[in-house]
């Protein structure tokens, strides 16, 4: 099947969650079971409003009329995902609006909820090593729904049902962006130069989840979440574009030096030459794959791919933001001179990559590491979404 499936406005969805072991950490809200292999990394407003034995759950938002129902299931109680989903669906609508797809070479279904009283999407999904399967619900009062969708969405695709998948697209966009076919990008420096290889829809794919994610953040403008949402908006792009970038990385690895200060000042000076482009109607973030094939992008498009590609190459790196000075830069865990900024324990070395300057070189008026917070990404141990 080719091309993006409809799912009407830019956020549509429907929700997935926990079991016993929530936890938070700078208030990321991340809750999963431990036992059965699976969490989420939820949008910030979620609270715990009903529980029912150790596998159903209820949460509401305090920001959306929205809530997200959870169950899990038994694997023997149903003979596929879809079957799942006619089961979930039943308790709230007779639609038969569904559709079953593979996710992580799994089965998984999506399916409408419409009545008088509720709208919303339901998932199922199968857990891995016949563990059963987990299936969701995420309704709000028809009026609130247009609304609240964007919420659903972001949180449904931020499901993770084994270790793999804090690495790869969502079941939503899994299942709007099917891939279409090859498509040629290039890495190339004044020294290097070797073809990187895409998927025809990893550039609108990719693009289609920061505008999503974008939307969201707005929300929290006048909250006292805004920080943590904001963290969480580079997380969910950086896990989307992880397999996006992922063959990209390894041949632009081939070519660079083994030092990782060196790997991180040849990908900086590579940044530094993009085309500065801004979009202040839309999200103003180029997707990762458009930053690499294009050379374009912000100054957090630039960071966040600089940071990806360095946490495929196996190296330590971080995004840095400051909302006072409204500039990003990279963080690299390596050795070199220069200004750092400290986070999780660990002093990384600063790179700028829209000025022109060497790696640990930062403006003298920017330089004041208070006025900075680090989002870290999942690819090492101290930098889990919790931190």
């Amino acid at each position: 099947m080719n091309g993006r499936k409809n799912l009407g406005s830019p956020c549509r969805a429907f929700l997935v969650c926990c079991l016993i072991a929530a936890f938070a950490a700078a208030n990321a809200e991340i809750i999963g079971s431990p036992e059965e292999g699976w969490s989420i990394d939820l949008p910030e407003g979620y609270i715990l409003a009903e529980k029912s034995g150790s596998d159903r759950y209820r949460f509401t938002h305090t920001i959306f009329s929205s809530d997200l129902l959870i169950a899990r299931y038994d694997a023997a109680q149903f003979s596929s995902a879809e079957e799942a989903l006619i089961h979930v669906q039943k308790q709230f609508t007779d639609t038969q609006d569904r559709a079953a797809f593979f996710w992580r070479n799994r089965e998984a279904a999506l399916g409408k909820i419409e009545s008088s009283q509720l709208s919303g999407w339901s998932l199922a999904l199968e857990l891995p090593e016949n563990r059963g399967w987990l299936a969701f619900a995420s309704v709000s009062p028809p009026d609130k729904f247009e609304y609240s969708e964007i919420l659903i969405l972001s949180t449904l695709d931020a499901v993770c049902t084994d270790e793999g998948s804090w690495f790869a697209s969502g079941p939503i966009t899994t299942f709007a962006w099917p891939q279409e076919g090859p498509l040629a990008g290039q890495f190339k420096t004044a020294e290097y130069s070797v073809e990187a290889p895409f998927d025809a829809t990893d550039i609108p794919a990719s693009q289609a989840v920061v505008d999503r994610e974008f939307s969201l953040l707005t929300a929290y403008l006048d909250s006292p979440l805004v920080y943590d949402a904001w963290k969480r908006y580079y997380r969910m792009i950086w896990k989307d574009s992880w397999e996006r970038m992922e063959k990209a990385a390894f041949v632009a690895a081939a070519v660079l030096p083994d030092n990782a200060y060196e790997k991180a000042a040849v990908l900086l000076e590579w940044t530094q030459s993009f085309r500065y482009e801004r979009n202040l109607e839309q999200s103003d973030f180029a997707s990762l794959p458009a930053a690499f094939i294009e050379n374009r992008g912000d100054c957090d498009s630039r960071a966040l791919l600089t940071a990806l590609l360095l946490n495929q190459m196996g190296i330590d790196a971080v995004v840095m933001i400051s909302p006072e000075f409204s500039h990003a830069l990279v963080g690299v865990d390596c050795e070199g001179e220069g200004a750092r900024f400290e986070s999780g324990g660990k002093k990384y070395l600063v790179g700028d990559t829209t000025a022109k300057v060497k790696m640990g070189l930062i403006a003298r008026e920017m330089a004041d590491p208070t006025k900075w917070f680090a989002v870290h990404f999942p690819a090492f141990p101290q930098a889990t979404p919790s931190q």
